[in-house]
This record gives structure tokens, C-alpha cells and sequence, in this order.
């Protein structure tokens, strides 16, 4: 809360500096007819070095004003409009001015190209496209692309590389129009110079959604850096290495080649830092991997989870345009896991009038290979026609091993029973996967269009699983027993659907469409549990093996209607008739199910406020059906329903969002209610020895409740300074129904949390971001005690960054994290701190000598509670503890213009 107050104690002081300020309104109409020009681009730049100040966007009625201008200062007003000649007019503000221009008329006849060029436009509207000219934002020398997107009206940068647009998410980064880094902005932003951008232009992601079906409240952004023609040809990455204490290492390589149509690039790194990137805020895909969609072959991120991780990886990409129609991506990666976790965990499990106490530590170590290679096509033969086909297919192999140890007793300090086990696996997979997206429009009819898609998905599975489980039952000791098993598993799932999909204005404002699909899925499922008889594992238990084999075939045909009432409100509503035959086969029996579902949706948007509601049909698993009990081990078995009913979810959904470009100012709010009928639950049987069956049964549900209500704000620049900040406050209310022990009770759960983040720049050598969260949950159980949990956690992060003169930078950050609920014996404060402190060098600061400390305080561990159906969880995993690092990176970027 403290950061709370003090982040509105500067809101409240910069909102006082500009009380000084000037303003400057108008109207700007067409100077033929006198019509509102809406959307006109009104720019104020400083006269001195044509930065930009402030800008905003005409309103329907072609009124415009910007306010807190600076005073005393020569700058420049420039409003355009696409097709019209300029407005150009200097001012030298004083203090209070409030200058009304009136109607400013611009003229249809354009500008000659000369005088053009010599009138830079700093912002430009086309249609549903924002472009900044780069040369409009003064950066500092070498500096990358994130620092020229920071200085962008309207754009966000979280401490986490995260990038927002007038409030919306960043979905992919584009350079000249092409996936040059991938799908995540990060790499792009982080690693190419902002000195080749000439442009930044910023629109709507409608890749998938040419007709605009996605509601403007949820669409996000797509960014495309142009860069400057006189580039014709560019070779840019860098390699680096770096040695530490505690036998840390990492080393890595990045080359990208630009050559006109043509994009190659290689990657290698390998560290045991549990990071899989080139730097520690570069947590995703590097040097432009994942340009074929999803993120199969490089899904890397820093392992929060607990865990010491060895990871090795290289690849190569490969992008071809072949004039505008046609584009090609080919890709392949390599990646090596070596991962090792250690784990105590307490729980309390709670019987009435018996808590049941279990202690266990656990290790587990896992050595995984994945080979991945995909492709991309695309197509665009005319602008009516889009045709995309990705394929990609997968390998995967590897070994495992665990140990783990649990005792528990009750509340009676009575010891129930022990566990000792251990296991050794291997296996390997293969995934294929295709998607084929086609989608036309109609030449001469406006909204008609016509769309084919299809999915194919195709993944076999093959695991061996040795497992050795000692369990000594102290209340009832005929049941001890020591157990020596070998588990194989084969599975065998495909899917597949073919859409089609048709749309006709039937008017002006109501357009009919028609969406047909049919879908494909096999499931199939082999599990042989063989025990040790006579030295080898020759006697096969069929209580805990299974032959599962499923078939679902789905058609569905939805017709729907779309009524734009006005501009800015539409009613879109459909109704899908659903028919659904499943064959589910087991080892001794065979279930056939047919169903047939009505399932309507509406959607309401008005001035960006949506209103939606949906039905939807989730079919229990097939594993859920069989008729048999299977026996995992003494403390555990399932038995499975073949009477289990498909559940039908009934969602309602909120969201509203409005940007205010002039103030820089984003309000958004999200919220949903659903109920189920049918729901699937487990329903357990927990005896006082700690002896457990489930199964799962169908119950109707209570409705469930969920809303996040976040604000934004961004400043104009305050001579040297530039202040950001946005929070967010979310809740939800959950009733689940525990079945146990014959006895049914509703568990009802509030939760919510706040999280604010503030960050600071001064004249791009102090950069601040901090970051307070709070997040509580109150769980009630309606059972005989009517028992109450509360979990809470206090969050904060700071990291600053300081560039001090003659090429050294220090950077720190700090992550604190406070449950004050978990059990005794674990930590409840983490306070992690890590710095380091670089030296830049070589021509241009292209080599950097960097030493750093993660954990200065040694502190970080992994832990975390968690709430279950009668039980509350306490987990603690081994992580990284402090080490130091001395690192040596050097980039290269060769530009040519000939």
C-alpha cells in the first residue's frame, strides 16, 4: 500500500506541473465542402529538433484539443490527413494560453513532393493504421529498438519485455512487414539498432480475422518496423561467454543476414542458469525462431518453478519472399534438457475429526532431446485472395529417474503409514501437425467472403516406466507390502476438422453467414503393468492395466447473423447444431454414445462495451468411463463411470476498453459468469489410514464468478523526465462441490489481488520500473466444521538501470516475495536481489565486459501452498542460490547500402 500511496503522490505532482501549461483546440473541416475531417493527425513538435510533444486524433465532429503544452518554447503544429495538404503553424506558448484556433481548413490538392519531404509529418492516420517517423523520437547512440518504442505516445514497455499499444498487447513484431524475429517483440526490440528504423507503424492483428469477427475491445497489436530504404543488405547478432562461481557457465551465438528478401538465421547457446536466452530479460525465442506460428521447437523461459536446469540448443531459420505473392519459412531446432528438482512438501488432510499429517521429500532428474523442423507458405496471389499452409513435425526422447520418501501420521500423534519409492523411465514421442487457412473475398460485393480452413494433429507415444514402492500401513499391517512393477504405455491420438465458412450481405447493415465443420478424434490408450515374480517381470496385472480406444466424430453447421445498428454498435448471433457419435472401446466392454446439442451465442458491442454469451459441450475423458477399478498402489486406486454425462457450460462475458490518445489514458475491464450442468467431480473415499479410491461423478454446479478492472497512464515529457504507470485489480468468487467420504459440502472460495506498476526515465540514464502486487484467497468449507483457509502473498519488484558516464552501466533488480501462511519449516520471505555492473567497449560499444551477482542475499528458494478438495499443500523445491559471473558479449552489425 505504500506504493500504492506513492505513486499518487506523483500523479498528483506531475499532474501539477502541468497546471502552468498551454492549450490549443479547433476544428478541422475540408475546405470545399466544409465536412468534419475525423481521424485528422494533429502533431505538436519542437521547432529546435522536430521531436514530437504531444499529439491526438480529430474527433467524429472534427473538433481536436491538446492540452499542458509546453511554454516559452518555439514549437511547430502540423494536422494532417491522408490525401489533404497540411497545416503548418508555429507558437511560442505562455503560461495559461488557451489559443482557439477555429475551423482550420486543409485542401484536398497535395502538396508538391519536394516540399513534402522537407515537412516531416511525426504521426500519421490511414485508416486503421498508426506510423511515427523514428526521426521524430531522438534516441541516444547505439541504442536498440525498446528504447524507441519507450519514447512512442501511447506505448508501454513492462519490466518484463511485455509490450502494450494505447492499452492493448503487442501480439508479434514485424520488420518490413515479414516475422523477422518470431513471435515474440522481445527479440526484435532488444537486439536491433533503433539508427535503421525509419518508420513505426502500429495496427490491428487481423491475420486470422480478415472479417473482423474479433470484437475491438479484444483484437491486439501487430508493430511493423520499416526500415530505412538506402538499406539494402545487413548482418547483425552477437556471441558471448561467460564463467562463474558454484560451476555456472553460459555461451551462446546469434547471426541474422538481411539480404533483401532473404532472412537466415542461426542460434547456439548453452548455460545451467535456468534461463534459455542471450540475456536475463530475454526469456523467449531468439534470433528469429517461431515465425511459422506456436512456439513447438523453442519453448524455453526461465524455470520459476524450482529446479536446477542444463539446457543446450542451436538451430537454423530460413525466409524467402518471392516477390509480394508468395512467402516461405523453413525452420529447424535441436534442444537438450537436463533437469534436476528436489522437493519437501507437507500436507494436511482433513477427515472430520482426524487430520491426517504427511511429510515427503522427493528428487527427480529428467534428460530431454527434441528435434522440431516446420515450414510456413503463404500466398497472396491478388488482394482478394489468402491462402497459408504450416506444417511441423516433432520428435522427442527421454529418461527420468525419482526416489521419494513420505511419512504420515494423524493429529493424535499416531504414525499411519510410510512410503519409499523409486522409478526409472524412458520414452519417446512424435507430433505432426498441419494447418491450411484459405480465405476469399468477394470482388465486386463488399463483406462477402469465403474461408476453408483445416487442422491435422497426429501424435504417437511409447513410455516404459520400472517402479519399485515400499508402503508400511502401521494401523493395519496386513496391507504393507513391497511392490517391484514395469508399466508400458502406448497412446496413439489424432485429430483432425475441415471448416467451411460463407458470408452475405443480405443489406447494408445485416450480413448472413453459415459456418459448417467437421471434426475428427482418436484417442487410444494401452497401459501393461507387469509384476516381479520370478526375477523378471513376467506376471501381468490386469487390475492395473487398460486398453482404451475412442472415436468421435462431430458435425456441426452454425448459422449466424451479424446487424451493424450504427458505426459504432452490432449484434452478432448464431446457433449451433451440434451432433456428436463416440465408439469408446475397453478391454472387456464397448460404449457407443450419440448426442445431438443445440448451442446458441450472442455478442452485443457498443462504444466499446462487449456483451457476449456462449454454450459449450465438454465430454468426460475416455479414461473416465472404463468400468474397472484400477489399483495404482496400496494407498491409491480409480474406478472408473460408464454413466458419466457430457457437461454443458453456460458463460457470460464483460469487457470494455477505451484509449484516450490525447491523455494517453487506457481504461479497460474484463468479467464472466458460468455455471455447468453435469459437471464432472471426484469423489473420494480417504480412511483413516490413508488409504484412498476416487472416481468421478456428475453433479450441476454453482455459477462462478470473475472480473479485472486495470487503468493506464502515460505522461507528456516533462522537460527531462517521462513517467508511466498502470494498475490492475481483478477478484473472483468459485463455489466447488467436495465429495468425501459420503459426504457432500460446497467449497466456496473469494479471491482477488491489486498490482501496480510504476516506471520512470530520466534523460535515458536513470530507467526505474517497480511493481507491488497483493493477492489473497478465503476458502470456506460447508462441512461439519465449516473450516476456513486464508492463503496471502505480498509481491514486489524493482530494477534499475543507471548509464554512467565513460561506458558503464549498472543495473539491479530485486524480487521480494511474502506468504505468511505456509507450514513450519518453510520460508516465508524471499528477497532476491541480483546485480551487475558492465563496461561497454570497442567501436561503437559493440563489446561489453559485464560482472554480475543473482542473489546477492543468497535467499531464493521455491515456495509455494496450494489448496485441494480436503487438504491444504505447502511445497518447497531446490532453485539457483547466489553466484557470480563475469561475461563477455560482443555484437556485430555490418549495413550496406549499395
Amino acid at each position: 500500500m505504500k506504493t500504492i500511496f506513492f505513486s499518487l503522490i506523483l500523479l498528483c505532482l506531475f499532474s501539477g506541473a502541468f497546471a502552468q501549461k498551454a492549450t490549443i483546440k479547433g476544428k478541422v473541416t475540408d475546405s470545399l465542402n466544409t465536412q468534419a475531417l475525423e481521424l485528422s493527425t494533429v502533431a505538436v513538435v519542437d521547432l529546435k529538433d522536430t521531436s514530437l510533444i504531444a499529439y491526438t486524433l480529430s474527433k467524429k465532429n472534427g473538433d481536436f484539443e491538446l492540452q499542458r503544452l509546453p511554454v516559452d518554447k518555439q514549437v511547430r503544429l502540423v494536422i494532417s490527413y491522408a490525401g489533404y495538404q497540411n497545416y503548418i503553424h508555429n507558437f511560442n506558448f505562455k503560461k495559461g494560453d488557451i489559443i482557439d484556433l477555429g475551423n482550420v481548413t486543409l485542401s484536398s490538392k497535395m502538396l508538391k513532393e519536394v516540399v513534402v519531404r522537407a515537412e516531416r509529418v511525426p504521426v500519421k492516420v490511414k485508416k486503421d493504421t498508426i506510423e511515427f517517423d523514428a526521426a521524430a523520437f531522438k534516441t541516444r547512440p547505439n541504442a536498440a529498438v525498446e528504447e524507441l518504442l519507450k519514447k512512442l505516445p501511447g506505448v508501454q514497455i513492462d519490466g518484463d519485455g511485455t509490450i502494450t499499444v494505447n492499452g492493448k498487447q503487442v501480439s508479434k513484431l514485424l520488420i518490413d512487414g515479414k516475422q523477422f524475429f518470431g513471435s515474440d517483440p522481445k527479440i526484435a526490440t532488444k537486439n536491433l539498432d533503433a539508427a535503421i528504423v525509419a518508420q513505426v507503424q502500429v495496427y490491428d492483428d487481423r491475420e486470422n480475422d480478415p472479417d473482423h469477427l474479433v470484437s475491438e475491445t479484444q483484437v491486439q497489436k501487430i508493430i511493423n518496423i520499416k526500415l530505412k530504404k538506402a538499406i539494402k543488405k545487413s548482418v547483425f547478432g552477437k556471441v558471448f561467454g561467460g564463467l562463474g562461481s558454484r560451476d555456472r557457465y553460459e555461451a551462446g551465438g546469434l547471426f541474422n543476414m538481411f539480404r533483401d528478401t532473404l532472412q537466415v538465421s542461426l542460434i547456439g547457446l548453452s548455460n545451467n542458469l535456468n534461463h534459455t536466452a542471450f540475456s536475463r530479460d530475454e526469456l523467449n525465442a531468439e534470433g528469429g525462431f517461431d515465425r511459422s506460428g506456436g512456439n513447438t521447437s523453442f519453448n524455453g523461459g526461465r524455470n520459476w518453478g524450482g529446479g536446477i536446469e542444463k539446457i543446450t540448443s542451436g538451430g537454423f531459420n530460413l525466409n524467402q519472399n518471392y516477390g509480394e505473392k508468395l512467402k516461405l519459412n523453413l525452420q529447424y531446432f535441436y534442444t537438450q534438457r537436463n533437469n534436476k528438482i528436489e522437493s519437501a512438501n507437507f500436507q494436511q488432510q482433513f477427515l472430520k475429526d482426524t487430520t491426517l499429517l504427511t511429510r515427503a521429500s522427493s528428487s527427480r532428474y529428467a534428460n530431454n532431446h527434441t528435434h522440431t523442423i516446420s515450414g510456413l507458405v503463404e500466398w497472396k496471389p491478388d488482394t482478394i485472395r489468402n491462402l497459408r499452409y504450416n506444417p511441423s513435425l516433432s520428435y522427442n526422447s527421454n529418461n527420468s529417474s525419482s526416489s521419494s520418501l513420505g511419512n504420515t501420521s494423524n493429529n493424535f500423534d499416531m504414525p499411519v503409514n510410510k512410503s519409499v519409492s523409486g522409478s526409472v523411465g524412458d520414452g519417446h514421442s512424435t507430433q505432426f501437425n498441419q494447418s491450411f487457412y484459405f480465405h476469399k473475398r468477394s470482388k465486386n460485393k463488399s463483406k462477402e467472403s469465403f474461408t476453408i480452413s483445416h487442422n491435422l494433429s497426429i501424435n504417437p507415444n511409447h513410455n516404459n516406466n520400472f517402479n519399485n514402492n515400499d508402503v508400511v500401513n502401521y494401523q493395519r499391517p496386513e496391507l504393507s507390502d513391497s511392490l517391484h512393477r514395469l508399466s508400458t504405455r502406448t497412446s496413439n491420438n489424432a485429430s483432425g476438422n475441415l471448416d467451411f465458412s460463407y458470408r452475405y450481405p443480405l443489406t447494408k447493415k445485416l450480413i448472413v453467414d453459415v459456418i459448417t465443420s467437421g471434426i475428427y478424434n482418436k484417442t487410444s490408450d494401452q497401459v501393461f503393468t507387469f509384476d516381479r515374480k520370478t526375477g523378471g517381470f513376467d506376471s501381468l496385472l490386469t487390475n492395473q492395466s487398460s486398453d482404451l480406444k475412442r472415436d468421435l466424430w462431430t458435425e456441426n453447421i452454425k448459422p449466424g447473423i451479424t446487424y451493424q445498428l450504427n458505426k459504432n454498435t452490432q449484434i452478432i448471433a448464431g446457433l449451433n447444431t451440434q451432433w456428436q457419435q463416440i465408439n469408446n472401446n475397453f478391454a472387456t466392454s464397448r460404449l457407443v454414445q450419440n448426442y445431438f446439442f443445440l448451442l446458441p451465442t450472442i455478442r452485443i458491442e457498443a462504444y466499446g462495451i462487449f456483451l457476449s454469451y456462449e454454450r459449450r459441450v465438454n465430454q468426460p475423458g475416455v479414461s473416465n468411463l472404463q468400468p474397472i477399478t484400477i489399483v495404482y498402489s496400496p494407498l491409491y486406486s480409480y474406478t472408473g463411470n460408464p454413466n458419466l454425462r457430457p457437461g454443458i457450460s453456460n458463460t457470460y462475458y464483460f469487457n470494455f476498453f477505451k484509449y484516450f490518445n490525447n491523455s494517453q489514458l487506457g481504461i479497460y475491464s474484463y468479467g464472466n459468469i458460468s455455471s455447468q450442468k453435469n459437471m464432472a467431480i471426484s469423489q473420494q473415499t480417504i480412511r483413516s489410514d490413508g488409504v484412498q479410491n476416487s472416481t468421478t461423478v456428475n453433479r450441476d454446479g454453482r455459477p462462478s464468478y470473475n472480473f479485472s478492472v486495470g487503468v493506464s497512464k502515460g505522461f507528456k515529457k516533462i522537460k527531462d523526465w517521462q513517467l508511466g504507470t498502470s494498475a490492475n485489480f481483478y477478484g473472483n468468487y468459485y463455489q466447488n462441490l467436495n465429495l468425501l467420504n459420503n459426504v457432500e459440502g460446497w467449497q466456496n472460495t473469494v479471491a482477488y489481488g491489486l498490482r501496480e506498476n510504476i516506471n520512470v526515465n530520466w534523460k535515458d540514464v536513470i530507467d526505474l520500473n517497480t511493481a507491488v502486487g497483493f493477492n489473497q484467497s478465503n476458502s470456506k468449507y460447508h462441512y461439519d466444521d465449516f473450516r476456513s483457509i486464508r492463503v496471502a502473498t505480498y509481491n514486489i519488484s524493482n530494477s534499475l538501470v543507471v548509464r554512467f558516464p565513460k561506458k558503464i552501466i549498472w543495473e539491479t533488480r530485486q524480487d521480494f516475495n511474502y506468504n505468511s501462511q505456509v507450514a513450519a519449516g518453510f520460508k516465508k520471505g524471499v528477497d532476491v536481489v541480483s546485480s551487475s555492473l558492465a563496461l561497454q567497449m570497442l567501436k561503437k560499444d559493440r563489446g561489453e565486459l559485464k560482472l554480475s551477482v543473482y542473489d546477492l542475499f543468497n535467499q531464493n528458494v521455491s515456495v509455494y501452498r496450494y489448496i485441494n478438495t480436503n487438504s491444504v499443500n505447502d511445497v518447497q523445491n531446490n532453485t539457483l542460490k547466489r553466484y557470480f559471473l563475469i561475461t563477455y558479449s560482443v555484437k556485430f552489425n555490418k549495413l550496406s547500402t549499395k
